[in-house]
């Protein structure tokens, strides 16, 4: 039998390895940097918006995010990545407007929505502007060209996100027959009309803006329903104007923001939706929104897992529909919107 003097200093032993464990074991989260995966190239929307909230979210969270482009299957790659790694928080990843199709596209139910908990900041409006040196300056001279010439005319987009989905949309749905070139990236796309590679680019009025200012782009519609009065330029009509058949589709849109996989620790997400909510209430984002012709969603919680269900609803099957899809929706459950 054990005498008390033995058993006393057992349990101070175990008491003073508690002491010297604690800390490790149960440190406030974040206790290191974070790294967040920007899923597309540098210089696009998805790339800026990141950028910017990580800078003012690291204020909050006490800690460097460390910010890592990886692009590839529009979007796909870079979330698989964060699916693959630790679900602790300290690895997450960007969701926009391409996350939608994740799962059609690649076939990864990992990739589904409702796997994950995503923060949706705002985005910017949709516009199809054309190269200045085209000879398109409005919308009757390129759609007499394209009724003309189906498919001949070019327009870029960057692969797999909603720009990909509203080009395609505007010959299959709306009688615009543009010839759809994906590319890796917004901002490539846009470089591509530019250069003349394309004759159109469909894009946001955030990542033309420069260009459009500067007369090597002309904006000849905006994806709303209104015309749009773009600071620095003027009046930009709207599609329905020309297409009423879009009218349809005015739910695609831009989105940024970031999410984790649905499993991570809920204090982990509070942290986040904490460091979140200040950003996104910053004079700093205020100027940025400005900047970028942005709207706020500002959603969180369950909106934004509502939000980003109904986007990979339509959007996914939108994309089977135009023999797109590379898998069927209903094999994911995705209902039809």
């Amino acid at each position: 039998m054990r005498t008390p003097r033995v058993i006393i200093a057992a349990i101070a032993f175990c008491f003073m390895a508690v002491l010297f464990l604690a800390p490790a074991a149960f440190a406030a989260y974040p206790d290191r940097s974070l790294t967040w995966i920007l899923t597309s190239a540098p210089g696009g929307g998805t790339d800026l918006w990141g950028r910017k909230l990580a800078s003012l979210m690291e204020e909050s969270l006490g800690q460097k995010i460390v910010l890592n482009n990886m692009v590839g299957a529009g979007g796909a790659t870079g979330t698989a990545y964060v699916w693959q790694a630790k679900h602790d928080g300290y690895t997450f990843c960007t969701v926009n407007d391409s996350t939608p199709n994740f799962a059609v596209m690649t076939g990864s139910k990992e990739l589904l929505a409702s796997n994950w908990t995503p923060f949706v900041a705002g985005g910017s409006p949709g516009v199809l502007c054309v190269n200045a040196a085209s000879g398109f300056k409005d919308f009757t001279s390129i759609f007499d060209a394209a009724k003309q010439q189906p498919d001949k005319i070019k327009v870029a987009s960057c692969a797999g996100s909603v720009w990909f989905t509203e080009a395609a949309v505007l010959g299959k749905y709306c009688g615009l027959p543009l010839g759809n070139v994906p590319i890796a990236g917004t901002q490539p796309a846009i470089l591509a009309c530019v250069s003349g590679e394309t004759s159109a680019v469909v894009a946001s009025i955030g990542e033309t803006a420069d260009f459009i200012k500067s007369g090597k782009l002309i904006p000849l519609f905006v994806m709303l329903a209104e015309d749009y009065d773009m600071s620095g330029y003027g009046i930009i009509p709207s599609i329905i104007k020309f297409l009423p058949a879009y009218k349809d589709y005015l739910v695609l849109r831009q989105y940024q923001g970031f999410m984790v996989p649905n499993d991570t620790p809920n204090d982990v997400k509070a942290a986040l939706l904490k460091a979140f909510e200040a950003a996104m209430k910053s004079p700093e984002m205020a100027e940025f929104r400005s900047v970028q012709y942005a709207v706020f969603y500002n959603l969180t919680g369950k909106d934004a897992l509502d939000f980003a269900e109904k986007s990979e609803s339509l959007s996914s099957w939108l994309l089977y529909d135009m023999g797109l899809a590379q898998h069927n929706p209903e094999d994911f459950g995705i209902p039809k919107p």
